[in-house]
């Protein structure tokens, strides 16, 4: 059975009107809430939101900015430790020459690796191929010059046997009022090379007197040369002087000249640079040539001369 639409309307109404009085019959909606019931209502609202402390860290703290990616540093490989070869065995003169080829500064980085190790000698003769076999420049040959310097004294003589020294003499040609004085100072710059060659050379003296100069001081010619009558000799190198003070240190300078041009002329080792300014030369003949040169110079003096060599005029 259908219900007329009237009805159903009057009891939609019925339901809402009976619905809305039963839940407002007893609601105040004129008389304003009293302050404690205000109150109520705010401490309830309140304590539903975050404290405020928080929010106002959360708005006071910057965002963080986003950092790239660092990028990834690939570091070399570490260098492999240097080569120091067998240090039981005995060290010879010819001691790196092997390694030269390799430059002045692979034997300088071996030298300091041997002197860390407390091989001062092995040290020694990688610090002297650097000057004599190498084309080191001329902040690397300082180095190795004042390592030279350095080391050199607080070491034996390489040859401490007399007998197994080589023989060379040292001639000079002056005349005869020059020859008195030339002969205490010929004689003692023969033991200032022995002392420069670290034992191997024993030098001795020949002076040949010839007509004093009557006009002033006679010239000194020197030349070196092997201990018999057919050994090769240096060229010859003259000088003058007008004071005896003065002789020993010409007599030295020219030592050190004659010695430096025979090793470029005849050797295939590198001759040491031309004597600087106001230079020691007996320095200079002790640390700028090694002793692998001296005994280089010393064995070439007692060869015969080459057939194409003109034999040397002495004064």
């Amino acid at each position: 059975m259908r219900v007329p639409i009237p009805a159903v309307i009057l009891l939609i109404i019925a339901v809402v009107g009976g619905m809305w009085w039963h839940g407002t019959r007893e609601k105040d909606f004129t008389t304003p809430p009293s302050p404690a019931k205000l109150r109520e209502i705010r401490t309830r609202v309140e304590s539903s939101f975050p404290q405020n402390d928080k929010v106002a860290d959360a708005i006071s703290v910057p965002a963080k900015p986003i950092e790239p990616p660092k990028p990834v540093v690939v570091e070399p490989p570490p260098k492999p430790e240097i080569d120091l070869g067998d240090l039981t065995a005995q060290p010879t003169l010819t001691q790196y020459g092997e390694r030269s080829p390799q430059g002045a500064p692979h034997l300088m980085e071996l030298a300091a690796a041997l002197e860390e190790k407390g091989q001062f000698q092995r040290a020694l003769l990688a610090w002297e191929r650097v000057l004599d076999l190498t084309k080191a420049d001329e902040n690397q040959a300082k180095a190795a010059v004042s390592a030279i310097r350095r080391l050199r004294p607080t070491l034996p003589d390489w040859n401490t046997d007399p007998a197994k020294a080589i023989a060379i003499k040292l001639h000079a040609g002056t005349g005869k009022k020059m020859a008195k004085t030339l002969t205490p100072v010929l004689e003692q710059a023969a033991r200032d090379i022995e002392k420069a060659s670290a034992g191997m050379l024993k030098v001795t003296t020949e002076i040949t007197a010839g007509k004093s100069n009557a006009k002033g001081a006679s010239p000194v010619a020197l030349w070196l040369a092997g201990s018999t009558k057919k050994a090769s000799s240096t060229e010859v190198m003259s000088f003058t002087v007008e004071s005896p003070e003065a002789l020993h240190a010409e007599v030295m300078k020219t030592l050190f000249q004659l010695v430096r041009g025979f090793l470029g002329q005849t050797t295939s080792y590198t001759a040491p640079a031309a004597l600087a300014d106001q230079e020691n030369p007996q320095d200079a003949l002790t640390f700028r040539i090694t002793r692998l040169c001296w005994n280089e110079f010393a064995t070439s003096l007692n060869l015969p001369p080459k057939k194409e060599e003109k034999p040397i005029k002495k004064p």
